[in-house]
């Protein structure tokens, strides 16, 4: 496990910034996740498969949107991706006063 140290002349009020900051970011993360999924879940239901097997087999050709809605499922599922492994990370975080 990595450590990062931070230096600060007020400890106790650093802790609690950091925290409350972690804290706020991952609920914005759980917020914005919700509205990807049901996105997410909107194209699995029109196109009766999961997005997972829709990034691996599917082409934009297989699509009636075409390209636009291909590019958006792609993105929508990268940026679900993207947001679940940071909110990973910020569930990593733990903290220890030295």
């Amino acid at each position: 496990m990595a450590e990062i140290i931070v230096k600060t002349d007020y400890p106790e009020e650093a802790h609690e910034v950091l925290s409350e900051t972690l804290k706020i970011e991952a609920s914005r993360i759980k917020y914005s996740l919700s509205l990807i999924q049901k996105r997410l879940t909107a194209f699995e239901k029109k196109y009766n498969t999961s997005s997972e097997n829709f990034i691996e087999k599917w082409t934009a050709e297989d699509l009636e949107g075409k390209d636009m809605e291909y590019i958006t499922w792609v993105g929508e599922y990268k940026h679900f991706a993207n947001l679940k492994n940071r909110l990973n990370t910020i569930k990593s975080i733990t903290y220890a006063s030295v």
